[in-house]
């Protein structure tokens, strides 16, 4: 019983919502406050929260702009076609809960019209309605039941689908962004126009450690370097370039910054004892060289910065490697 008094509130609250911002109790106005109340973390449940937050109503031009910018493949996260088979099935149970909360809505207009003609054919008030009312409470209890069900299910498609996503971004070996990742955040960053300060490196000597002691070897060196460059640079990105090669940028101008957390990150890298498990032998240094450049603006300034970091790495090859060198 406790477990359909909770039900039952649940679509008090939603229709006390609707009622709260003089909005009609339509399927799609009740679709929109259903997931504002139990998914908040939804595209639509923040996008209503940004309205609400400082105390206003939500008005119903609003409503329907939330619902058209999130509808359908959009409604929990958006289509994404190389995880086609549980986008599709998110999709469907998106469909699915706004026929159910179509039908909650078509059961509340009916039960008000029932009401409404046995107050017109019982004007002393003497009928009984309690037959209306206990059909209305049985219908609303087993529509919330569906919805609850529908918006578990797409809650769990949603953040399983989220996790696809990050994990189609992100590097297998290091688990950091992978080249995907890097270019959508620089072009992110580049959108904004903000400056940001480019950094590439590149182990030392690689090459040789996988020639010496083979790619399983090769493997753990890099896996130590991104740890290492990832701790030091923390919280600013940091993505697998490529092979042997690193990506560090942050939302900066202050090239010296950035070149002080790569030394020191290459401080580290110069402290630890790195062996092989297999005879406890001692590789020597592992270290790495890198090239800093500041982008400004958009366009093809992420580009250029790119460029000039690379050079600025080949610089510091040529200098005798394990050093930062700024464009």
């Amino acid at each position: 019983m406790a477990m359909s008094t909770t039900k039952l509130d649940d679509g008090a609250k939603t229709l006390a919502f609707l009622a709260s911002h003089r909005l009609a109790a339509t399927p799609q106005n009740y679709t929109l406050a259903y997931i504002a109340l139990n998914d908040p973390g939804s595209p639509i449940g923040r996008a209503v929260a940004q309205i609400i937050s400082d105390g206003y109503r939500i008005k119903q031009d609003e409503a329907d702009d939330i619902l058209e910018a999130h509808s359908t493949t959009t409604f929990f996260g958006a289509y994404d076609s190389k995880n086609g088979e549980l986008s599709a099935h998110l999709r469907h149970q998106s469909l699915k809960l706004s026929e159910l909360a179509s039908s909650a809505a078509d059961a509340t207009g009916t039960f008000a019209r029932e009401l409404s003609e046995e107050a017109q054919a019982d004007p002393a008030g003497t009928g009984d309605t309690s037959s209306i009312v206990a059909r209305m409470i049985e219908h609303s209890l087993h529509a919330q039941s569906q919805l609850t069900a529908a918006m578990d299910e797409v809650r769990a498609l949603r953040e399983e689908l989220e996790a696809a996503r990050n994990d189609a971004q992100r590097d297998e070996l290091t688990g950091l962004a992978n080249r995907r990742a890097i270019d959508a955040h620089l072009a992110e960053l580049a959108e904004k126009g903000d400056a940001r300060v480019i950094a590439l490196v590149d182990i030392d000597n690689f090459k040789s450690v996988n020639d010496r002691y083979g790619h399983g070897v090769g493997d753990r060196v890099i896996k130590l370097v991104a740890s290492t460059l990832e701790d030091a640079c923390a919280p600013q990105f940091v993505g697998r370039w490529g092979g042997e090669e690193f990506i560090v940028v942050m939302p900066s101008s202050d090239l010296a910054a950035v070149v002080k957390r790569l030394n020191q990150a290459r401080a580290t890298l110069a402290d630890t004892e790195f062996k092989l498990r297999e005879t406890d032998e001692p590789m020597g240094l592992i270290s790495f060289s890198g090239g800093v450049a500041l982008a400004l603006g958009a366009g093809d300034a992420n580009a250029a910065a790119l460029r000039q970091a690379d050079k600025a790495l080949y610089r510091a090859k040529a200098a005798g490697r394990n050093c930062i060198l700024s464009a």
